[in-house]
């Protein structure tokens, strides 16, 4: 499938709550709160994407946006009905109801994305960039785009001091940060760590190796040989 049909799709799931919500507003005050909390929602999830930031639930979120968009909506729906009563009958179309349907779908799949992401964890992977616990004082100077083999994509990053230290030191307080958010000794030199939590299986390794880093994806079945 085309990548620009995928976009689209991304995009669909993703505004899927706004066109209910928009569908079953009734007053602008909780109008305005459902849609500033929904795009807080839909924000996570580009954020997510685009690795603007790191989470180990990234997984969980994409799957449950869905059922915690229908959560905001109904709150916004009850909240409504407490201070305008009962809603109108409209009709022959109930909007509450073709909202609810379209919710519901929506929900079908978010469960159906969980489902493949048991299927993608046994695929390479690119890890994020942001999945690496930089400590105050160290950035990444440089940074390939890395490449993909058979069983795993790897990139590999230069690790730079922004106070001056030597190489050595750079390299000891990376490997501290490391330790401290939970990479454990792998095969050989690789320090692994889960990638995600309960939907999403994968590990990340990383190879420090003085001021360079790399960082692969394995698959998961690989990266516990």
């Amino acid at each position: 499938m085309r990548m620009w049909l995928w976009t689209m799709l991304g995009w669909i799931y993703l505004l899927v709550p706004f066109v209910c919500w928009a569908v079953v507003v009734r007053t602008r005050a909780v109008g305005v709160a459902v849609f500033a909390v929904l795009a807080g929602l839909a924000l996570a999830l580009v954020g997510l994407e685009y690795e603007w930031f790191y989470t180990r639930v990234m997984a969980e979120l994409e799957a449950g946006y869905p059922f915690l968009a229908s959560l905001v909506i109904l709150a916004g729906v009850l909240g409504e009905k407490r201070l305008r009563g009962p809603r109108p009958e409209n009709g022959f179309i109930d909007p509450v109801g073709a909202a609810a349907v379209t919710i519901c779908v929506h929900a079908v799949v978010g469960m159906a994305i969980a489902f493949l992401y048991q299927w993608a964890v046994y695929e390479p992977f690119y890890p994020s960039l942001a999945s690496i616990p930089l400590p105050s004082g160290l950035t990444v100077t440089d940074s390939t785009e890395g490449s993909c083999g058979t069983n795993f994509c790897s990139r590999t990053l230069t690790i730079g001091s922004t106070t001056g230290l030597p190489p050595a030191e750079v390299a000891a307080r990376l490997r501290a940060a490391l330790a401290d958010d939970g990479w454990t000794r792998g095969e050989g030199e690789a320090l692994v760590h889960p990638y995600g939590w309960l939907v999403d299986r994968r590990v990340s390794q990383i190879y420090v190796s003085g001021v360079s880093v790399e960082l692969v994806g394995p698959e998961l079945a690989n990266a516990r040989r």
